[in-house]
């Protein structure tokens, strides 16, 4: 059992340690880093905004990329960029649900290469858990949380970065998963349940036509439900060795965007490979990042944090997650490197003001 718990901190290990560390760049240094994205409904959004008269030029000056930037399925562009062709494609159009509605546009000509992924995956979960792993492909942004809650998946899409909330990319992305997993699986595949952290826009009868399910809003997190069952069933176009391709490809495109990572990246990486079954030897961390100690704490002050916060909020962040994915203290204690599951359990109550059990009830009443 330890190894498969080693393999799930291996594939969340990139998405934290790049959240995390941009978010601290933002709140420690002051520095406004690019938040950069490659949705596949950037193209359809340009069509549209191109269909209602807008000139290319004044297109190109509001959004502030260029059309062939869009038109590129390898380029990304900034967020800000992406969320002012929402609005403007709205305005021209009237249609305040057309996050909604997009799906019906998204043709094989606009998919990104991660939903051909699960299309040749073997079943749903396979494929949510390909769309987790690489969802940083599509977008520094967001982060796609998959949770197994025993007869139930859980799917939890979560924005880093507040200044950029909004609600037509979540309801863009749910909307999309649920036309995929029908088309995939059959037609009658409905949801058990979708919240969103948004207030309700009013268009209650499209909610009703796209997920056939209740929806909740003003939400804590933007989460959409699924029966385990549904999520098992098997795809009929899984194809191992395009999925194997694929894979292969996704993998190559994550390294070529994350190989410049920053120093507290590293650290933060290295920190959560080290933690199961032992303390954290400071000494060998800076050696895997080819510093010296003092060197690495003078770089790691330089980027607004230090070696002793980062294992803090790393342990924090991973607690919380390796707790909703069902894990026992046991396990989560051995994971982070705590000595015993008393000490682990005194350590989450000072973190956060209760102890796990109550975290993991309250979190499956949401």
């Amino acid at each position: 059992m330890i190894v498969e718990f080693k393999l799930l901190t291996i594939d969340f290990k990139n998405e934290f340690c790049k959240n995390y560390a941009t978010i601290e760049d933002r709140k420690g240094t002051g520095m406004n880093k690019e938040v950069m994205t490659s949705y596949a409904a950037n193209q359809i959004l340009m069509e549209i905004i191109l269909e209602q008269g807008m000139h290319p030029m004044a297109f190109e000056q509001l959004t502030g990329v260029s059309r062939n930037q869009i038109q590129d399925p390898d380029e990304r562009i900034p967020l800000r960029s992406v969320l002012k062709l929402w609005q403007i494609a709205i305005d021209l159009t009237g249609d305040p649900a057309m996050a909604l509605c997009l799906r019906k546009k998204v043709g094989l000509q606009y998919v990104h290469f991660l939903i051909s992924l699960g299309h040749y995956s073997s079943n749903l979960l396979e494929a949510a858990h390909h769309i987790s792993r690489y969802m940083q492909l599509i977008s520094d942004a967001e982060r796609c949380d998959i949770f197994d809650m025993m007869d139930h998946i859980k799917i939890v899409l979560t924005n880093s970065f507040p200044e950029y909330q909004n609600r037509w990319i979540p309801e863009h992305h749910f909307s999309l998963v649920v036309e995929t997993a029908r088309s995939l699986v059959g037609s009658k595949m409905n949801p058990l349940a979708i919240h969103f952290q948004h207030a309700n826009p009013g268009y209650t009868d499209v909610y009703d036509e796209v997920f056939r399910a209740p929806v909740l809003f003003e939400q804590p997190e933007n989460v959409i439900i699924f029966k385990k069952d549904d999520f098992l069933q098997p795809i009929t176009s899984h194809d191992p060795n395009i999925e194997a391709a694929l894979k292969n490809y996704a993998e190559l495109s994550l390294q070529k965007i994350t190989r410049t990572g920053s120093l507290k990246e590293k650290v933060c990486g290295h920190i959560i490979d080290s933690l199961p079954g032992g303390g954290i030897e400071v000494k060998k961390v800076a050696g895997l990042v080819n510093m010296s100690v003092s060197t690495m704490y003078r770089e790691l002050k330089m980027e607004g944090t230090t070696f002793k916060d980062l294992l803090l909020k790393t342990r924090q962040e991973l607690a919380k997650t390796y707790l909703l994915q069902g894990m026992t203290n046991g396990q989560v204690t051995y994971l982070l490197g705590f000595s015993e599951p008393a000490v682990f359990q005194r350590a989450f109550k000072r973190w956060f003001g209760f102890n796990p059990g109550e975290y993991k009830k309250s979190m499956s009443k949401r």
